[in-house]
């Protein structure tokens, strides 16, 4: 993929706020996940801070989901949505049945490969057409 230039470029702004674009990240992903929005905001809050303690600890993978599941992460994920205790296991649940979560751990393919620079963050999605489908049937 290294050498591939776009051709079209769409520039979704979202400034530096990078919870903005993991909910456009999300939205974009739905007909896949099938999240609802109060989902979405959840879903949207363990991406964060997922990225934010990939920041911190790029290099061990199983400390940051350990981290991002336990029980401190989890009420300050309650806290930020404004859920009891209660409604964050509803949620987690419906998260894990749309594979959101899977074996205790956000879906790999949900994660985005963000690309941080000074001012923006950047995203790039590459559709790949097989050529069958290039001819008018």
């Amino acid at each position: 993929m290294s050498g591939i230039k776009p051709n079209n470029v769409i520039r979704i702004p979202t400034g530096r706020n990078i919870e903005k674009l993991l909910r456009f990240w999300l939205e974009f992903l739905h007909p896949f996940h099938r999240l609802t929005n109060r989902e979405m905001d959840v879903a949207t809050a363990f991406l964060k801070k997922r990225y934010e303690l990939y920041k911190d600890i790029p290099t061990n993978a199983e400390l940051r989901d350990k981290i991002l599941m336990n029980e401190e992460t989890q009420k300050e994920i309650r806290e930020k949505c404004g859920l009891k205790v209660q409604h964050l296991q509803v949620i987690k649940n419906k998260l894990k049945k749309n594979k959101f979560f899977i074996d205790n751990k956000i879906n790999p393919r949900l994660i985005p490969n963000i690309k941080e620079t000074e001012d923006s963050f950047q995203l790039l999605l590459l559709f790949e057409l097989d050529s069958q489908y290039d001819a008018v049937q």
